[in-house]
């Protein structure tokens, strides 16, 4: 994840997110890892030029209702109407698992782990070389 946040801080990808994803990711952070990873966080929000979405209406987002847990709903309809070429998670459970629902209705966004993102996608952006390497 990180990696794929330093490749949007060097300018290299766009990062599109709205405030309740940031909400979610801090209190995910705060809960379940170290302070460091919290405070990389607040220096990658500070540093990144953020494409904040909106979360749709909710009549929007009912169209988008059965591809996705709920839970996630707000997530995929915001990536959706925000013109996302991408959708970056660690949500096996539920984002992961809609994939294939996704795809059937058509929608052109890939769901992807910001590991599958940096192997299969990152190599393809024009100035690859330059953006910061892949750690270990």
């Amino acid at each position: 994840s990180a990696l794929a946040l330093e490749a949007c801080r060097l300018r290299g990808f766009s990062a599109q997110t709205t405030f309740l994803v940031i909400l979610e990711a801090f209190h995910t952070l705060e809960r379940d890892f170290p302070e460091a990873s919290l405070a990389r966080f607040y220096d990658y929000l500070k540093e990144i030029n953020w494409d904040m979405l909106p979360v749709p209406p909710e009549g929007e987002m009912q169209a988008y209702a059965a591809l996705v847990d709920p839970k996630d709903l707000h997530v995929l309809a915001a990536a959706a109407t925000g013109g996302s070429e991408f959708l970056l998670t660690l949500d096996r459970r539920h984002l992961l698992a809609s994939v294939p629902a996704v795809k059937h209705a058509g929608l052109p966004i890939r769901i992807l782990t910001p590991g599958d993102f940096i192997r299969e996608v990152w190599p393809l952006h024009e100035d690859f070389p330059s953006l910061p390497r892949r750690r270990g």
